[in-house]
């Protein structure tokens, strides 16, 4: 680590989480704290739009994703690990094709529809700055066409490569939460980024679990070791194990959260994502060994 760290407790009054009991604020504290200036957010920084999208990061370290109600069943678990295999990862490596852009390949979405049938995949992937702008990270939306059923994934390239790529793997997630469960959610969903909010909503915490299976194999991490929730006295070891995620994560998309040229709003929130994505895929493999 280098830099100095910043003292959270000033700045904790207005979006501490009421579930967290002292201790465990505390220790939250200290974690964002390292976490901030690991990619050199100086404390001076922090204005209110950071603070905002602190609070999600906060929420997502204490999070006890097992625990939570929306997380998959030890079956369906084992069903998408499998789908991702079989039917994501093997056609990529066949075709020979960059991981990295997954979405500039047609053959993986009509692969996809070849297995689950139903809708067919419509993918429109462009930079996108009006209106909503970067807070717009994606969207899915399922259509009728004619005489065609379409499930119409729109994503947001304005965004970093890895960011894009992540929202890529979450839409492709709800086409197959559809496929598996049925059309349960809405018609239409947008991926904003705040990730706290998935862990009470089944059909985006699944989605996110295909993000995270996509990303991260069992022996990774079995070598990086299992994170939970937060808890006192222990968050120099989540700290070592998130930063080790972020050191195997970032070189392969070239993501650099350190870089000044990019904001510290979407540095937050893109290490929030991260974050997010590493302890699912931890707590994928405690709940079914996958």
């Amino acid at each position: 680590m280098r830099g100095r760290s910043p003292n959270l407790a000033a700045v904790r009054k207005g979006f501490d989480s009421p579930e967290l009991d002292a201790l465990t604020a505390r220790e939250v504290d200290g974690l964002v704290s390292k976490l901030l200036s690991e990619v050199k957010i100086p404390f001076s920084s922090l204005g209110s739009r950071v603070l905002a999208h602190l609070a999600d990061l906060k929420k997502v370290l204490a999070a006890d994703y097992v625990a939570s109600s929306s997380f998959p069943s030890k079956q369906l678990i084992k069903e998408l690990s499998s789908i991702v295999d079989k039917d994501i990862k093997a056609p990529l490596t066949q075709w020979q094709q960059s991981t990295d852009r997954p979405w500039n390949d047609p053959s993986l979405l009509s692969h996809l529809h070849g297995v689950f049938g139903g809708r067919e995949l419509d993918l429109r992937a462009e930079p996108y700055l009006e209106g909503a702008g970067l807070a717009l990270r994606g969207f899915f939306c399922r259509a009728n066409v004619g005489d065609k059923a379409k499930f119409v994934i729109f994503l947001n390239t304005a965004h970093h490569p890895g960011a894009v790529v992540a929202t890529f793997g979450h839409e492709i997630g709800h086409y197959i939460y559809g496929a598996l469960v049925g059309e349960k959610a809405p018609m239409t969903a947008f991926l904003e980024g705040t990730f706290s909010n998935h862990l009470g909503e089944a059909d985006e915490l699944f989605a996110d679990s295909l993000v995270a299976l996509c990303a991260y194999n069992k022996d990774l991490i079995k070598a990086i070791g299992p994170v939970n929730k937060v808890a006192p006295g222990k968050s120099d070891e989540l700290f070592a194990r998130i930063r080790k995620a972020y050191s195997l994560i970032g070189p392969r998309f070239n993501l650099d959260l350190s870089r000044q040229k990019m904001g510290n709003v979407w540095r937050v929130r893109y290490l929030t994502s991260m974050t997010h994505f590493f302890k699912l895929r931890c707590a994928l493999m405690q709940a079914a060994d996958l």
